[in-house]
């Protein structure tokens, strides 16, 4: 069946260690699938103002997925916005409290054009300057009354009991959020309905696209859904390993090395599908 969407995370999938990419290649990638009528979709954890600042060469060519699919932007508009309920924000930051001295990068809760820190997590260790590196516009407060925007993802790194704090947020909130990782100690916290193949089967839905007739490529547990919702899934050479335990094809290159993009080409270019 003839491929119409290829969609793929970010980082160490799409993006090189020092969050480059191949940007001539990636043009010639995307101007291959525009003249077979295709699609390019990125699925990231990452914010939009991120995802807008990775590919100011190429507005307009592509659609994007973004907070874990908690926000989509399709053909330059956002839509499909799924936030997480303050009561489940309150709880967050009590089971966060209890691993103070394990926290590497404290809690951020992401909106659609600004991130909160409660003051008191952005004092730990080295979260306030390494968050200003990730996020653009950060406001810091006192308390959580003080968010006066819906929050799509609530995200902290924990690097040596991740496993620990994602059990214990999933054993007290249950079906109010859900909870996934991207590896290296990263947790996100979003709206129960909310994964990249949810979002990925709204764009799907959208521009009349069936699932088999989609390729995506992910690194991490966090795009696990998105893997097994597309007719082609294909795992990173460096993935998690928990993702070589299912049937999905494997790039050759990692993502230092242009998989993704060298992977695209051998199947679109060449026709090997």
């Amino acid at each position: 069946m003839t491929l119409k969407l290829i969609a793929s995370d970010l980082d160490a999938t799409f993006l090189r260690a020092d969050k480059t990419f191949n940007e001539p290649l990636f043009q010639q990638v995307l101007d291959i699938m525009a003249e077979k009528d295709m699609q390019f979709v990125v699925a990231t954890g990452n914010h939009m103002q991120k995802v807008l600042a990775y590919f100011k060469n190429f507005a307009g060519q592509y659609q994007t997925i973004a907070n874990n699919g908690a926000e989509v932007m399709l053909n330059g508009r956002v839509q499909n916005e799924k936030s997480v309920s303050p009561s489940a924000l309150e709880t967050i930051v009590r089971i966060a409290e209890g691993y103070h001295d394990h926290i590497f990068v404290g809690l951020a809760f992401t909106g659609q054009s600004q991130t909160f820190m409660l003051k008191s997590q952005a004092a730990i260790a080295d979260t306030f300057k390494l968050a200003s590196a990730y996020f653009q516009d950060i406001h810091l407060i006192d308390t959580l009354a003080e968010i006066d925007a819906p929050i799509l993802k609530v995200s902290t790194v924990i690097s040596d009991v991740e496993d620990q704090f994602m059990r214990e947020v999933k054993q007290i909130l249950g079906n109010q959020v859900h909870v996934t990782t991207s590896g290296y100690g990263a947790v996100d916290i979003v709206n129960p309905e909310v994964n990249k193949a949810n979002a990925l089967t709204f764009i799907a839905d959208s521009l009349d696209v069936l699932p088999e007739e989609i390729m995506a490529f992910g690194d991490g547990l966090n795009d696990l859904e998105m893997l097994e919702y597309v007719g082609h899934p294909v795992a990173m050479k460096n993935s998690d390993t928990e993702l070589f335990k299912h049937d999905f094809d494997v790039t050759e290159d990692d993502n230092d090395h242009d998989g993704v993009l060298k992977k695209i080409l051998s199947v679109i270019a060449q026709g090997t599908l």
